[in-house]
């Protein structure tokens, strides 16, 4: 009753042909899992932004999988746990594609599993847009124009900050589509994964020589906001959860049980183990159920895209 009570809260209405769904049918549905669990050992001195850095990930979803290390004063040896780890956003995948909530960014446009970087977004004042948009204009060692709205909070800044290390755009820009937002560097890097900006996306500076080097002019650019993410491995279903940060997504958990009772798998997971993971938030993949042997399909991650923009 629980449960049922639930999936009407949500909204669900089941299809015309869900009287007796195929599960596995259904678990190709859920998007592919990649990468692989790694690890990191806290060494004399560092904070949990030292952590981040050094692995160039995201510092908010590092303390978020670590839970109880503190993040100024982590104890030396003390083993982290890294988020390298990602179920797929759902959609198309190419171009270069945001999931908003979890702060990164998924590159699809070369052959195989997409590279994938950490990003600050705007906070829930100034949030990051979500959308389907295109790569603008390029430009290497931009000035940045400060916005009005900023100038008035910092009458400090001048009206244009020129290139080098007091410019917070860093050493590269790419333009959303036609907005004044971007995909840009920093000049703060503990901010990377942190909501942080007033609505751009801003990488670390490696990375985004990285992808403005291999991203024209025109390339896709996805913006989405998914806060729970249904993904398959190796006959497993997963969940990974991220907070709603701009408070878009209330009944999360009921259209992630909607989602599966429309895929037929409702019965091979541990919806204690489903709610768990969307209420827990922790931002890393967690193995909800499993189907039968024989039923899932082939055990390795296929190949997940082919370049294109």
């Amino acid at each position: 009753m629980l449960l049922l009570a639930a999936l009407m809260r949500g909204g669900f209405v089941p299809p015309a042909n869900a009287a007796d769904p195929d599960p596995a049918w259904g678990y190709e549905q859920l998007a592919p899992i990649v990468g692989t669990p790694a690890s990191d050992l806290v060494e004399a001195g560092d904070t949990l932004l030292d952590v981040a850095a050094r692995n160039r990930l995201g510092f908010e979803r590092l303390a978020r999988m670590n839970p109880g290390v503190d993040e100024w004063i982590p104890d030396p040896g003390t083993v982290m746990r890294l988020p390298t780890r990602h179920v797929l956003p759902d959609g198309p995948r190419r171009g270069l594609v945001v999931n908003v909530p979890e702060m990164q960014l998924y590159d699809f446009t070369r052959t195989g599993e997409p590279e994938v970087f950490a990003v600050a977004i705007g906070d829930d004042m100034d949030p990051s847009l979500v959308g389907e948009f295109r790569v603008g204009a390029k430009r290497e060692r931009p000035a940045w124009h400060v916005p009005k709205a900023i100038l008035a909070e910092r009458p400090d800044l001048p009206p244009v900050v020129p290139p080098g290390p007091d410019n917070p755009l860093g050493d590269h820009w790419m333009t959303i589509g036609s907005t004044s937002y971007g995909i840009h560097g920093t000049n703060n890097r503990w901010s990377i994964g942190r909501e942080a900006t007033h609505g751009c996306l801003r990488l670390y500076n490696e990375d985004i020589a990285r992808l403005y080097a291999r991203t024209p002019v025109g390339t896709r650019v996805r913006l989405v906001y998914q806060t729970v993410k249904l993904g398959r491995r190796d006959g497993a279903i997963w969940v990974e959860a991220h907070p709603d940060r701009y408070g878009r997504d209330p009944d999360r958990l009921e259209k992630a049980l909607a989602r599966l009772a429309e895929l037929g798998l409702l019965g091979d997971v541990d919806v204690a183990a489903v709610r768990r993971a969307v209420n827990e938030a922790s931002g890393e993949p967690v193995a909800v159920g499993r189907l039968d042997a024989g039923e899932a399909g082939p055990t390795e991650t296929e190949a997940i895209s082919t370049p294109t923009s």
